[in-house]
């Protein structure tokens, strides 16, 4: 099993962490001893810099994901469905068809571990190479790192040098 250092830990601008930062040791915003800081001035509503609500924000990255391969499978089923099209290419649009089911499955079997170890409102998105984890916190500790690393690796068997976690920054009133 890889080491938990191995990870890349990013913020919301896409910019890598320092080791210190992503376990909120010389961040900031990380609440100090005994400082609490509120996310935003609606109790239980986080709200991201942009005013977007974190449940919005992820609300729409899936439905948007959700769209888009919607898209893709009506378009592969059109070439599947196509009697002038080669049988090579309709049995490439059906492996197609079964790799986007596959990630998708791997996708949502991802977010509900996370949810189910409180790491809620996540997303993931996975390509051939990478896998990309928003987790809605300002920072994560080793531990945490670790835990999500282990989801993500044991759901996809993807290593865990492929995972980009990317904290989610809220809004401070």
């Amino acid at each position: 099993n890889a080491s938990s250092e191995d990870a890349v830990v990013v913020n919301a601008d896409g910019n890598k962490l320092p080791a210190g930062d992503q376990v909120g040791e010389n961040n900031p915003e990380t609440p100090q001893e005994g400082e609490i800081k509120l996310p935003s001035s609606t109790p239980g509503e986080a709200i991201l810099t942009n005013g977007v609500t974190v449940a919005d924000y992820v609300a729409t990255v899936q439905l948007n994901r959700e769209q888009v391969r919607a898209r893709n499978k009506e378009t592969l089923l059109d070439v599947i469905n196509n009697d002038k099209i080669s049988e090579e290419l309709k049995a490439s649009a059906v492996s197609a068809i079964v790799k986007m089911t596959e990630t998708a499955e791997m996708e949502n079997s991802v977010e509900t571990l996370l949810s189910a170890k409180g790491f809620d409102r996540s997303v993931v998105s996975i390509t051939d190479a990478m896998i990309d984890v928003v987790v809605c916190r300002y920072t994560i500790s080793d531990a945490e790192r670790a835990q999500i690393e282990d989801i993500v690796e044991r759901k996809t068997g993807m290593t865990v040098d492929k995972i980009i976690i990317t904290l989610m920054e809220l809004a401070e009133e």
